[in-house]
């Protein structure tokens, strides 16, 4: 037989359900009852495979097991991760849930004051944020991009106490991890008065357990493509990138320059710090 209708359809799936109750031998509510969990059930799983198959086609670049699937959930929980030409512009970020921790990179001459035309980024001149706002229970670090100095910070809450001063570091290396309580939060540096900072960490919001970690950095525009490819075999995923020109006096980073905003896919802080030290490592600013 062959339906050619939608209404000659209906009606076989009617007379379909009235002979299933005939022969079923129970009473009527409890046949309606059956009959409600399976359509409830069908319909969840239509549900779940119309998902599976969206999460499939966004990554149909990829092969289609679980460890794509997975990685097609970070991509787009990444989105929500401020992009590079709103931190460049701004000098801010504010942070998902998703992300449980951050790593604030040092830019090369960080030390010097803006007046001297040494900072590469008038909003990011000290740190990659200059303001960084973050979900309570984030964990925080400090990469060192600033070779032949080093830099200890020093984070005050709004009484003025002092509520993390992060071990010595030098390049190209990082400090300790720590989770700061909800508040709001100077930076500064131990040695260079210029470097200044804020974190501020939401107490109505609350950092998800997981293993995203973000961060930025700068590079060399004409080897971006080289970089990604580092962080990527590192681990490592760029996120967005934003291409301005540094107008410093200092050569080796004047220029076309990149910052880039990274995550991991599924890194801790403390294994994606030692990461990121070769990467930096390989920069060539002096």
């Amino acid at each position: 037989m062959v339906l050619h209708t939608t209404k000659d359809k209906l009606l076989l799936a009617q007379n379909t359900f009235v002979r299933l109750y005939k022969v079923s031998c129970i009473s009527a509510p409890v046949f309606l009852l059956f009959l409600a969990m399976m359509v409830t059930a069908m319909t969840f799983s239509f549900i779940a495979n119309l998902a599976l198959a969206i999460t499939i086609d966004i990554n149909s670049t990829d092969s289609t097991n679980i460890s794509s699937i997975t990685n097609t959930s970070i991509i787009l929980v990444n989105n929500n991760i401020p992009d590079a030409k709103s931190v460049f512009n701004t000098g801010t970020m504010s942070l998902p849930s998703s992300v449980s921790g951050f790593i604030i990179y040092i830019p090369d001459e960080a030390h010097h004051p803006i007046t001297d035309k040494k900072t590469m980024s008038p909003k990011n001149a000290n740190y990659i944020p200059s303001n960084l706002i973050i979900p309570s229970g984030t964990s925080i670090a400090f990469v060192h991009g600033d070779p032949n100095h080093i830099h200890v910070e020093i984070i005050k809450d709004k009484t003025g106490k002092v509520a993390w001063k992060t071990t010595p570091i030098s390049h190209p290396g990082g400090s300790d991890v720590k989770v700061l309580s909800a508040g709001s939060y100077t930076v500064s540096d131990q040695k260079y008065a210029p470097m200044k900072g804020t974190i501020t960490v939401e107490g109505n919001v609350q950092s998800k357990e997981n293993n995203l970690v973000a961060g930025g950095i700068f590079v060399p525009t004409d080897s971006v493509s080289k970089y990604k490819s580092d962080f990527a075999a590192a681990g490592f995923k760029v996120l967005s990138e934003y291409n301005f020109i540094s107008k410093v006096v200092q050569k080796d980073i004047a220029g076309p320059t990149t910052l880039l905003i990274y995550s991991t896919n599924n890194m801790k802080i403390q294994d994606a710090i030692p990461k990121l030290e070769p990467l930096i490592k390989s920069l060539p600013y002096k």
